[in-house]
């Protein structure tokens, strides 16, 4: 029995030893396979360029007429006609309406006769005054007839002066009646229609014209942008450009005409005003519109995709593709934006480097890319 124990532990040790001889060299064996690299991340990569940018001020502005006027009649009476019709398009002195002026012409024509009585009863009293000069030579009227003469000639004088003036009014008030257009401009709605009677009194008066040649558009700036604005302005005519509200459309294009010359204390902003000469057919008086003022130009600096800029805790960075496609993370101080593009402000990356625009979320410093698309 005791033979049988020591054979069966003898044959179990042997057999413990084979195992664990098998694990050792399975081990060792597997220890000297080369460990497979981790599979590159697929990801899309640009190369940053030189290229010029604008920089650009952006703020939501109005359409401003650049003058409004309501037109109003400046004497009473009927309204006769309404020379024009709504919307339309009229030209500085145009008539857009008459009024009755039958008891004013009424009028003039009777100041006109008295002026002619007047001035028959001077040119009378002047001639008197001419023949008592010469009979006072030879003593056959006193002084105090010559003087009275001279009055007389003086009171007739201021007579006809006065007459001449209410000749002037009336004809005025005459011109009145044909009310005409002060400026170029868009008429609007018809106020007042004729037979209507109007007076001086009415604030509404007859029409509402616009001026929109030049159109203009005021709209707010912060106040930071007034260095920037100050030096544009010293450089030449500032570009602006006016766009619809979802600033995809342009609508006209013109330059700063103005700065506001005080700082809104409850807003912190000033007011700035630009000029579209060629606006009037695109811009609407008290329209929204995308003010957009070119305020500098940054000549040749690196732009990158705005979708290859990463936003982190310590701030802007990007992921550079290296020689050995492993990527490199890189903080940068992104600047001004262009259509798709960023500027790089601090040289953080250089014209020709390739920076990746999409799969950057999968990505760490180090991390194998392979490139797919450019």
């Amino acid at each position: 029995m005791k033979a049988r124990s020591k054979s069966r532990l003898w044959a179990g040790s042997v057999v413990l030893l084979l195992v664990l001889a098998v694990i050792v060299f399975l081990h060792f064996h597997d220890a000297k396979k080369p460990v497979a690299p981790p599979p590159a991340t697929p990801v899309t990569a640009v190369a940053a360029k030189l290229a010029n940018v604008p920089v650009y001020i952006d703020a939501l502005g109005t359409v401003t007429p650049t003058r409004t006027i309501t037109v109003v009649t400046q004497v009473n009476g009927i309204l006769n006609t309404v020379n024009f019709k709504e919307g339309q398009r009229i030209k500085a002195g145009q008539v857009i309406a008459t009024i009755d002026s039958r008891a004013l012409e009424a009028q003039l024509l009777q100041a006109q006769g008295t002026l002619a009585h007047d001035q028959a009863a001077l040119a009378n009293a002047r001639v008197d005054l001419a023949r008592f000069e010469q009979l006072i030579k030879v003593g056959s009227i006193t002084q105090q007839t010559l003087d009275t003469q001279v009055a007389t000639v003086q009171e007739d004088e201021g007579t006809v002066k006065s007459d001449a003036g209410n000749v002037k009014n009336l004809q005025v008030q005459v011109s009145y009646c044909t009310i005409t257009s002060p400026v170029d401009g868009v008429v609007g709605l018809r106020l007042v229609d004729p037979g209507n009677y109007v007076t001086t009194a009415a604030t509404t008066g007859v029409a509402v014209i616009t001026q929109l040649q030049p159109a203009t558009v005021v709209y707010a700036v912060p106040e930071d942008y007034l260095g920037q604005i100050h030096q544009a302005m010293a450089r030449g005519a500032v570009p602006v450009s006016a766009f619809d509200r979802d600033k995809k459309n342009l609508l006209a294009t013109g330059t700063l005409l103005a700065l506001d010359n005080q700082v809104d204390t409850a807003t912190g902003t000033v007011k700035v005003k630009a000029t579209f000469p060629s606006g009037a057919d695109t811009l609407f008086p008290n329209q929204f519109v995308n003010a957009r003022m070119q305020a500098d130009t940054l000549n040749q600096v690196p732009v990158v995709p705005t979708a290859a800029i990463q936003h982190g805790s310590n701030g802007d960075f990007v992921f550079v593709v290296g020689a050995n496609n492993k990527v490199t993370l890189r903080n940068v101080k992104s600047g001004p934006s262009y259509q798709d593009d960023t500027t790089i402000l601090d040289n953080g990356v250089k014209a020709g480097e390739q920076v990746v625009t999409d799969g950057a979320d999968k990505l760490d410093t180090g991390s194998l890319v392979k490139v797919v698309a450019h």
